[in-house]
């Protein structure tokens, strides 16, 4: 082998040998785990008054919603895919609007006056939905906002915050971790 020729073996040698690393299978990442990561979620109230905060994690495919109304009963709505095709009638008259079906977590806060509280939700699916209610227990129409909130298929929920202030105006906000 000439010395021009052994130099050009050793240079593709040398080049395979670092493309190999390449070529080789990827160790898995977030986006290939189907459990997902966990959510914290702060929620807190400087209102004078009783309230009760619902908050919910569920994955796209979850059963269905539960309502409880303001005197105790819970009526489950099975097959409604989203918080918008409940009956007006009914979420009006609410305290609490929650997911449920296979791999939902929810927690409930009854609260009268000021208070806080964190909770975590672990291993949340990627791409799942938060879900959250807030609602007066005395007074005619109850419910003073449901919503949901969600980070798309490209990141993963980290934190929620639910805040009710001393006015009883409702702020919510959500941190993502995009990949």
């Amino acid at each position: 082998m000439t010395r021009h020729r052994f130099g050009r073996v050793a240079v593709a040698f040398v080049c395979l040998v670092l493309l190999a690393g390449c070529a080789g299978v990827a160790p898995p990442t977030d986006r290939d785990d189907p459990t997902g990561n966990d959510v914290r979620v702060s929620v807190s109230s400087d209102a004078d008054r009783a309230y009760v905060l619902t908050v919910g994690v569920a994955p796209a495919n979850h059963t269905g919603f539960a309502v409880e109304l303001a005197n105790g009963t819970v009526r489950e709505y099975p097959d409604v895919a989203n918080v918008e095709a409940l009956p007006d009638a009914v979420v009006s008259r609410t305290v609490s609007v929650r997911p449920f079906g296979d791999a939902v977590q929810t927690r409930t806060f009854r609260w009268d006056g000021p208070q806080g509280a964190t909770v975590v939700f672990r291993d949340v699916p990627r791409n799942a939905t938060v879900y959250y209610s807030v609602g007066y227990p005395r007074g005619d129409e109850p419910m003073r906002t449901v919503g949901l909130l969600t980070c798309g298929p490209a990141a993963t929920m980290a934190d929620v915050s639910i805040r009710v202030d001393a006015e009883g105006y409702i702020s919510v906000g959500n941190h993502c971790l995009s990949d």
